[in-house]
């Protein structure tokens, strides 16, 4: 009796197994295509990058920024990165608008099996996706979905759990509270002790002389920046699963820091949100060298810092908020860093000069602006002896 139970039971186990199988299959062959272009825009782009690539880049917005103000080339990182690179490794870059560490590492899976030794992958650290701001976005339940089909799981059961919502699907509102109970709780090094009580002094009469514009420009600073970096963090968790990763398939991984705006930050707070800032880059800066993996530090870059103040943040795409939105003087100095890093050569030296002069000829202008046309700045209304 038994004996025929176990049969009844293997031979119906078969059947739905076998049927499972042929729907996915139909499924794989029709639906899944638009799907893929439905719901996770940049997986086949993944695939190609990862299969075509011997330089991939990853980058988040920083990558194509463009300011029609003040840009005459388009070009992306990624794109100046391959004109210093010519020794034949190409470069394919993949970017997603509002990525971050944790959806960059389920990229990771889409690598092919056989990867090949020697191919590089450069990531792009934006230091302010590890706060608050970043982790609990109203755009990370559409984000989670998205990064579902990075898997090599059959496509059937992907798209199973897309539809039971098998994945970090929190609403707005829940990540919203989140995200006031950091700026609440998490105490600072400031005499405010809180985002929430630094925010309210400047939104309160204490201020009153500022303009809105200045008060949502500050508001919008310490909301950013106002947190401090640990390892329970869980970008910095991300991060090092990363180097985990490549460094058990043989891959060579390049951590790259992008540059925040702290000539703005400076100018609105004096020293005392450029301090939380820079800790929080020392603490990965520490944490990268204790990891093993080679990172080009771009969070200095004379372009986008002090040295350069007489263009009064001008490179830096939005005035009003501090997103890492470059415009090409910047997109092509952090390109030369990663560039003369790659080629392990100084980019004061002579030989990396020489490769500047060499390819400087194929960047020609390919958009004209409004010469009448003048950027308006938010350093003008930004006075330093009023927040300090």
């Amino acid at each position: 009796m038994a004996k025929k139970i176990g049969v009844w039971f293997f031979t119906r186990l078969l059947v739905v197994v076998a049927f499972l199988l042929v729907l996915n299959e139909i499924y794989k062959s029709t639906l899944y295509p638009r799907d893929v272009q439905k719901y996770s825009r940049v997986k086949n782009r993944i695939d190609s990058a990862f299969a075509l690539g011997d330089i991939i880049y990853l980058g988040e917005s920083s990558n194509t920024s463009f300011n029609p103000w003040t840009d005459t080339l388009n070009q992306s990182i990624g794109d100046f990165l391959q004109l210093y690179i010519q020794d034949g490794r190409r470069v394919e870059q993949i970017t997603h608008e509002g990525y971050h560490p944790g959806l960059f590492l389920k990229m990771l899976n889409l690598l092919p099996e056989d990867v090949q030794s020697g191919k590089t992958v450069i990531l792009g650290v934006n230091m302010r996706t590890c706060g608050p701001t970043a982790m609990f976005s109203g755009n990370e339940a559409s984000n989670q979905r998205e990064a579902l089909f990075y898997s090599r799981r059959p496509p059937l059961l992907t798209r199973i759990f897309m539809g039971l919502h098998f994945y970090d699907n929190r609403n707005e509102l829940e990540r919203e509270s989140l995200k006031v109970q950091w700026w609440r709780t998490q105490k600072l090094p400031v005499p405010e002790e809180t985002v929430m009580l630094w925010n309210e002094g400047i939104a309160q009469n204490c201020h009153s002389e500022l303009s809105p514009e200045i008060k949502a420009m500050a508001g919008a600073y310490i909301k950013e920046f106002g947190f401090i970096l640990d390892d329970e963090n869980q970008r910095v968790s991300d991060l090092k699963e990363i180097v985990n990763i490549c460094k058990a398939k043989g891959i060579n991984l390049i951590f790259h820091v992008l540059p925040p705006n702290r000539y703005h930050a400076k100018r609105l707070f004096g020293e005392k949100l450029v301090k939380i800032m820079d800790a929080n880059h020392d603490f990965l800066m520490e944490r990268f060298k204790q990891w093993g993996v080679e990172t080009v530090d771009n969070y200095f870059l004379n372009e986008a810092n002090e040295i350069n103040a007489a263009k009064k943040g001008s490179y830096f795409t939005d005035q009003w908020y501090p997103t890492e939105h470059f415009n090409a003087h910047i997109r092509r100095a952090i390109a030369e860093n990663i560039a003369a890093r790659m080629l392990k050569k100084s980019p004061e030296s002579q030989e990396f000069q020489a490769i500047k002069s060499g390819v400087s000829l194929q960047l020609e202008q390919n958009n004209y602006p409004n010469w009448s046309i003048v950027m308006p700045l938010s350093d003008s209304l930004i006075r330093t002896d009023i927040l300090n």
